[in-house]
């Protein structure tokens, strides 16, 4: 359960509608909401909380508690993350400009060791009504479909979405795909029970083929306005999976993006 959210926000535009998403999942939630902004370099203190004061009034009126950190800002909301036991982080798409792209930017050297899960959003800020994770057997993956879970309206839907990685040409042997299946649906049940009851829905969905093609299929299908991911290991996106999958919709998000570790 989401019961504190931070947002880290740089007084872009993109930061404004990380902002307006996480008042709305807080609200949605009751949930603490906390606005973090880092000071870097010579800047200037008064001017940033004049703009950080009309943001909130704009986007996020009522209860909310504002810090104002000076540092080097991944490390700053590293630390006030933890500091603060928020439960969820909220970040606009700051690398929008970077000529990298996501690599080397704020929000990865954030996702290397994000003791909370971390929300990139880029999208409106309508209510989550449908919702993608790609589930694995890991925990990080199984804490990412938690979360989204817990952030979706009170009426949405998750697709747990399992890939089984064969080439495109070759098709599955049967057999394996059949306990694949069933071993699949057994974690589905197992997260379901944990998950209580309510008027959400949990479907599952396997595909076999090339993991990119099998997730962007999925996503053509299920149009999410939420997709869940998890990060593998520490220090850095694991490949083994879905890290480079990860870094690909990072650089060009779809919809908002959840990461967990």
């Amino acid at each position: 359960m989401v019961q504190h959210i931070l947002v880290a926000h740089d007084l872009s535009p993109d930061a404004d509608l990380a902002l307006a998403r996480a008042a709305r999942l807080a609200q949605q939630a009751r949930s603490r909401l906390s606005v973090l902004h880092v000071l870097e370099g010579d800047a200037d203190e008064r001017n940033a909380r004049t703009k950080l004061h009309a943001a909130l009034e704009q986007h996020a009126p009522g209860q909310q508690q504002l810090w104002i950190r000076q540092g080097r800002a991944a490390d700053e909301i590293l630390t006030q993350t933890a500091g603060l036991e928020a439960d969820l982080l909220v970040m606009g798409r700051h690398h929008r400009l970077s000529p990298q792209g996501f690599a080397g930017t704020t929000l990865e050297q954030v996702l290397q060791s994000c003791p909370a899960p971390l929300l990139l959003a880029v999208a409106p800020i309508a209510p989550y009504s449908r919702a993608l994770a790609a589930l694995d057997y890991s925990g990080c993956a199984s804490r990412a479909l938690q979360t989204a879970w817990g952030l979706l309206s009170a009426t949405g839907e998750l697709t747990a979405l399992n890939i089984h990685e064969t080439s495109e040409l070759q098709q599955p042997d049967e057999s394996e795909l059949s306990l694949q299946r069933e071993l699949f649906e057994q974690l589905v049940a197992d997260l379901r029970a944990d998950l209580g009851e309510n008027d959400r829905q949990l479907h599952s969905s396997l595909r076999y083929g090339e993991r990119n093609n099998c997730l962007d299929s999925a996503i053509a299908a299920v149009q999410p306005q939420l997709l869940a991911l998890g990060s593998h290991s520490r220090g850095e996106i694991s490949d083994a999976l879905l890290g480079s999958l990860t870094r690909q919709y990072l650089d060009h998000p779809p919809c908002d993006i959840l990461i967990a570790r």
